[in-house]
């Protein structure tokens, strides 16, 4: 069993307990979500400029935010 300690101080993210507990999402989905969700709300993202914070790779950002765009949590203009 694990535990996870919480001190949150300043500069966190909230976000719903029905994206984070969503069965029907990838957990490389919740991730890039929540990456996403703790950029301010007037930021425009690229996929290449997202791809060079993480390992994963730009083909496994593109994966999962093609997962967030079909369940309905993104929509890109």
């Amino acid at each position: 069993m694990g535990k996870l300690s919480k001190k949150f101080v300043t500069h966190f993210t909230t976000i719903p307990n029905a994206i984070a507990q969503n069965d029907e999402l990838s957990w490389k989905a919740r991730g890039i979500f929540l990456y996403l969700a703790s950029m301010p709300s007037n930021w425009q993202f690229y996929e290449v400029e997202v791809a060079k914070h993480a390992s994963d790779g730009r083909d496994a950002l593109r994966a999962g935010l093609k997962e967030l765009e079909e369940k309905g949590y993104l929509k890109r203009y």
